[in-house]
């Protein structure tokens, strides 16, 4: 038996023993499929806000109150406000679920700016692209649908950051 061979085998055996190890976690705890598995996407996607919401209300409490400096920050703004100020980064509509789908997609969080993106885009595509998976027609196909979405995908996020 080559050592390619035996390399494969074994790492064949642990993935499987890690997977073993997971479903076992996954029976006792419960973790996956407990308290959030029997949600609708909306009520996911609820919880999920409200949840997010009390992380940054317990960040925010643990940073404590606001020094009086910030006060006077509004001042200082509105005393410059005839200065030129860069104009911020657009952020995309929070109810847009396209936008939402193409940028977990590219395994990048909602609104991040373009060059994020981008970056993101170019990583994924080194490697999932279809010349890379040649071994059997499947993994060609999956390759290739898979890079067709995040394509998509991409060119929906550019649409939307430069308009």
């Amino acid at each position: 038996m080559s050592i390619g061979k035996r390399l494969i085998d074994l790492a064949r055996s642990e993935l499987n023993s890690l997977l073993d190890k997971a479903a076992e976690v996954d029976e006792r705890d419960d973790r996956w499929g407990g308290e959030l598995g029997g949600l609708s996407d909306d009520e996911l996607e609820a919880e999920l806000e409200r949840r997010r919401r009390a992380r940054e209300e317990a960040d925010e409490a643990a940073r404590g109150p606001r020094p009086a400096s910030a006060s006077r920050a509004g001042a200082t703004d509105r005393a410059s406000a005839g200065r030129a100020r860069p104009e911020p980064p657009r952020r995309t509509a929070a109810g847009d679920q396209a936008v939402r789908k193409a940028y977990a997609a590219l395994e990048v969080p909602p609104g991040s700016d373009f060059e994020t993106v981008r970056r993101a885009y170019r990583r994924l595509m080194r490697k999932y692209h279809p010349d890379l998976h040649g071994g059997s027609p499947e993994a060609q196909r999956a390759a290739t649908d898979l890079t067709q979405r995040l394509t998509e995908a991409y060119k929906l996020i550019e649409k939307q950051t430069r308009r």
